[in-house]
């Protein structure tokens, strides 16, 4: 590279001290471009501080075959500074230049991003970083679809992490130009048709080693590597909407030697849906061909770089002509020399220890290592510092190979469960979709609002969840809750549990207590709940249940209750029982029923009452007894009736009255009664009736007397004559007896004509007005008064 020009650009205040001396340069698909750059200075004062984070690019200048001038980029920001020592005359110093995506690495950070696709992810970072004022990006050759995810986390990872992960998922590569956009990102889905042709000339011939020294467009080494992989790709997942579906997605692309249909199995495939298991399938198997075949070659023709395509003619075999992607591009590129200077082993050595070193961080080569360092220890030029030496060794893939990047940045593993806060809209205290989902604020989410925009909606597990059945309990808005991964995954939260911290004490005070206390919503207080407690504090022992408004149980059988002492229940308002099929009620002892107002007893067929010993009912009103049909009422002993004001007895038809002994009627008032037909009364002893007051009788429709109706001295007093009045023998006694009919009047003064005001007859005298005494004689008495006959 005799003909090269070496020019370093770069915001530097002492960049015009720099010299260019050399540069190891590794570039590759899918990694920021890095350079260990040598420089020499007049200045032996640099200082780190006018270095570290600056903006470098190195650029080469260079002629094609016709004398043209072009130039090729090495641009990156300085990472780290070295001050080593002097060389001739000049200080020498290194500086390690990374393209400014690398710059990411040292900044990492958490959060939680939503509904954004791969892309949109990216400038989001981008966007929130500090990178973001000098960032050059171009995405137009992301062709392919890339759905939203719809929740993306970051979790104490850098950025460059997060990213790098995220894009090498979605089958998305980058690469930096080193032509005409220096220090540009581009981003790609699509290697057929993604790449541009080398600027300068499209194709590069072979030219065996040692034949001469190779210029400008060939290449003098090639070396064709293949190995056995994987054949197949094969994943599973699961969505809990459709739990029972089981999601797959396989994919083979088997090489065509034997063995090469081993398969590799994946879970979980990291897809929710049916729809994304095609696309996913097919990336990781186009990850897996991608893999499957390298060709390395060397050429000393400064126009190649990463991310280019080219053209290769010329190989003895002939089959290794073709296109070719360049995947990566390390180099060493020196100075052609400013004075004599020595050198020493130890640089020797330390110019392919750097190569070899940035090899590894290649991922196109990660798994060739020992390979590369066959071809490295085999040409001099990588490893000896000569002066005025270029030399390129490059990865290449068959451009018809569809590149996708290796997933090699490690995906975060969630230590393990983590703290968060129950979230949801400002004013709601339970925020939960069909499924109990809820929104968690993590306390290391620095950018959400705490708010239902916070997480995805995070399943709750519970003690136990059946078809339809099972415990559900929702953690609500302000509660702390555990929340741990599924698969470790951070993008796959389930909340295991809930804590009670400061704000949020635990409901009972005593630790013999526990059980369940809820909360009534909205705005419910501390004494707006239902529970159920437990004491186990021997000796006390509880079960407590509260219900703060209604309580249902529902048994669709039997139910016993046993209460081993005493038994208390308060029913504030009404009590409905209602038993439909027979009920049976045990009192041991006594019974006592207290009603403060009115009783209703409804009985739809018979009732039997046995009362085996006595009975007292107590009525502190009236009492009114309605029986629809026939009564019995049968008393073993005495019957003691006690009114103490009026009675009422009315019956519709007949009564009979049936006394085995004695019986005793006492009135303390006067006794009417009033019958609609006649009235029979048979003794089968002597009648007596005491009226001291006087008897009186009225008959309307005339009297008849049977028998004797007075005697007075043992004498019949009056007798029957004509059949017209017979009056029976009878003894009038005592006194206050009267009866009055057809204004004649009996008492005990005797018989009376009341019309006439004239004694008919004195008792104890003789008939006044009538004549002389008849012994024998008849008095009839009748509507027109009375009369005496005989």
């Amino acid at each position: 590279m005799a003909d090269t020009q070496f020019i370093i650009k770069s915001d530097s205040p002492v960049n015009d001290d720099l010299m260019f001396w050399s540069v190891v340069g590794q570039e590759s698909l899918s990694r920021p471009a890095a350079y260990e750059l040598t420089v020499l200075s007049a200045n032996e004062k640099i200082d780190a501080k006018d270095i570290l984070g600056r903006a470098f690019d190195v650029v080469f200048e260079f002629l094609d075959a016709d004398g043209a001038k072009h130039e090729r980029h090495c641009q990156g920001h300085a990472v780290r500074f070295m001050r080593k020592g002097s060389v001739g005359r000049y200080f020498e110093y290194r500086f390690t230049l990374r393209s400014w995506f690398w710059l990411l690495t040292k900044r990492s950070n958490s959060r939680i991003l939503q509904d954004k696709p791969v892309l949109d992810l990216l400038d989001a970072v981008f966007e929130d970083s500090p990178i973001k004022r000098f960032k050059k990006i171009k995405t137009d050759k992301v062709i392919g679809t890339h759905d939203a995810r719809r929740y993306s986390v970051q979790h104490q990872e850098s950025d460059y992490q997060y990213l790098s992960r995220l894009l090498e998922d979605e089958g998305v590569y980058y690469w930096f130009d080193a032509h005409d956009a220096p220090g540009t990102m581009h981003l790609a889905d699509a290697s057929d048709v993604a790449h541009k042709k080398l600027p300068v000339t499209d194709t590069l011939n072979y030219v065996a080693p040692g034949a001469s020294e190779a210029r400008f467009n060939e290449i003098s080494l090639w070396v064709d590597s293949r190995r056995l992989d994987t054949g197949n790709f094969a994943s599973r997942d699961s969505d809990f909407k459709a739990i029972r579906k089981k999601l797959s997605a396989d994919k083979g692309d088997p090489d065509v030697h034997e063995l090469a249909d081993f398969e590799a199995f994946e879970f979980p495939g990291g897809y929710f849906r049916e729809a994304d298991t095609e696309d996913a399938a097919k990336v990781r198997a186009e990850e897996l061909v991608a893999r499957r075949r390298l060709n390395w070659a060397i050429t000393r023709w400064p126009d190649v770089a990463a991310g280019m395509n080219f053209s290769f003619k010329g190989h003895p075999a002939g089959g290794a002509d073709g296109d070719y992607l360049i995947a990566s591009c390390a180099f060493v590129v020196t100075h052609p020399g400013y004075e004599s200077m020595s050198e020493s082993e130890s640089q020797v050595d330390r110019q392919g220890q750097l190569l070899l070193e940035l090899l590894r961080e290649d991922p196109i080569n990660a798994n060739w290592i020992e390979a590369l360092q066959d071809i490295v220890r085999g040409t001099p030029e990588l490893h000896q510092p000569v002066r005025g030496n270029g030399v390129f060794l490059l990865t290449v893939l068959p451009a018809e190979t569809l590149f996708r990047p290796p997933r090699l940045t490690p995906r975060v593993t969630m230590p393990g469960p983590q703290s968060a806060i129950v979230v949801g809209p400002k004013g709601e205290e339970i925020h939960a979709d069909d499924f109990g989902r809820v929104k968690v604020h993590f306390h290391w989410d620095r950018y959400d609002e705490s708010d239902e925009k916070s997480t995805c909606w995070v399943r709750v597990s519970q003690p136990w969840a059946g078809k339809g059945w099972g415990g559900y309990f929702i953690p609500r808005i302000g509660q702390e809750v555990i929340v741990d991964f599924l698969n470790g995954d951070p993008d796959r939260p389930i909340i295991v549990g809930r804590v009670y911290n400061d704000d949020q004490p635990k409901p009972f005070d005593s630790h013999t207590q526990s059980g369940f206390r809820t909360r009534s919503t909205p705005k419910g207080s501390a004494s707006n709940c239902n529970e159920l407690r437990f004491e186990d504090k021997k000796g006390s022992e509880q079960v407590f249940l509260h219900a703060e408004k209604n309580q249902d149980i529902e048994v669709e059988s039997d139910e016993t209750h046993w209460v081993g002492h005493d038994r208390k229940k308060t029913v504030d308002n009404d009590e409905t029982n209602h038993i439909k099929n027979n009920r049976t009620e045990t009192v041991g002892v006594d019974e006592k029923i207290d009603i403060g107002a009115n009783r209703t007893e409804t009985v739809g067929a018979n009732e039997d009452i046995t009362i085996a010993s006595n009975r007292t009912e107590s009525v502190g009103a009236s009492e009114t007894v309605s029986i629809g049909a026939a009564r019995d009422h049968t008393i073993g002993a005495d019957d003691t009736k006690t009114v103490g004001a009026s009675e009422s007895v009315t019956i519709g038809a007949s009564r009979t009255d049936t006394v085995g002994g004695s019986m005793t009627q006492t009135i303390g008032g006067s006794l009417s009664q009033t019958v609609a037909g006649g009235i029979t009364t048979t003794t089968a002893g002597a009648y007596t009736i005491t009226a001291t007051g006087g008897l009186t009788v009225c008959a309307p429709g005339g009297v008849k007397y049977i028998d004797s109706f007075f005697s007075r001295l043992g004498g019949n007093l009056l007798e029957n004559y004509n059949n017209i009045v017979k009056l029976t023998p009878m003894s009038i006694e005592g006194t206050g007896f009267k009866a009055e009919a057809c204004g004649i009047k009996i008492d005990e003064g005797g018989l009376f004509n009341k019309k006439a005001g004239v004694a008919l007859l004195h008792l104890g005298s003789f008939l006044e007005n009538a004549g002389p005494v008849l012994k024998k004689a008849a008095v009839v008495v009748d509507k027109a008064g009375l009369h005496l006959i005989g």
